[in-house]
């Protein structure tokens, strides 16, 4: 056992002790809080972007916050190139920030409004039968999304063990006792989930 893998047993517990604080519905609907976030943002970011960027007022400000960011950034370069900042600005940076924000905007937005619906329907999950049933699918729950958590990190970090073996995350993964037993694993084959 090495310090990856009290890393990922912290993982699997954590992720427990949040499945049993949040129960197993207050999960289920996180996720389908983020899964509607992402769908609605993806569908309505746009109109956001499109009224920022017809609006001179709105996307003036927007140009003059990036300017003076990019200012104080490149200071030294823009005193040597005085088109250094204006020729970033036309690259479309603004636009890109502008898009950004209207993003996290519309993803806050929708989030907040799909848990005020939430907070509304909590309250039938403070019966007794129901507060613990609730509470027992939540750690098996909040193990699963562990579980998943560890997966995604084994597959993403086996192939740095690969190409460079002999670093400290290299040697980390080659002896961790629970990456070894997962790399058997295959979710095609029903494995782990």
């Amino acid at each position: 056992m090495n310090w990856l893998d009290i890393i990922i047993i912290s993982i699997l517990i954590f992720r427990m002790l949040r499945g049993f604080s949040l129960g197993l519905v207050l999960s289920l609907f996180n996720i389908i809080q983020i899964i509607l976030s992402v769908i609605l943002t993806k569908r309505y970011y746009i109109h956001i972007y499109g009224y920022i960027n017809n609006n001179p007022k709105i996307y003036s400000i927007f140009y003059a916050m990036v300017q003076f960011v990019l200012e104080i950034l490149f200071y030294s370069k823009s005193k040597e190139n005085i088109n250094f900042i204006p020729n970033i600005l036309a690259k479309g940076l603004v636009d890109l920030i502008i898009r950004i924000f209207s993003i996290v905007l519309i993803f806050w937005v929708i989030s907040f409004f799909i848990s005020m619906i939430l907070e509304l329907f909590s309250f039938l999950l403070k019966t007794p039968i129901l507060k613990q049933l609730n509470k027992v699918g939540g750690i098996i729950f909040g193990l699963l999304e562990g579980l998943f958590i560890i997966y995604l990190f084994n597959f993403i970090l086996n192939p740095i063990s690969s190409i460079f073996p002999n670093t400290f995350i290299g040697k980390g993964i080659i002896d961790s006792v629970i990456l070894n037993y997962i790399k058997e694993i295959s979710l095609s084959k029903g494995g782990l989930l």
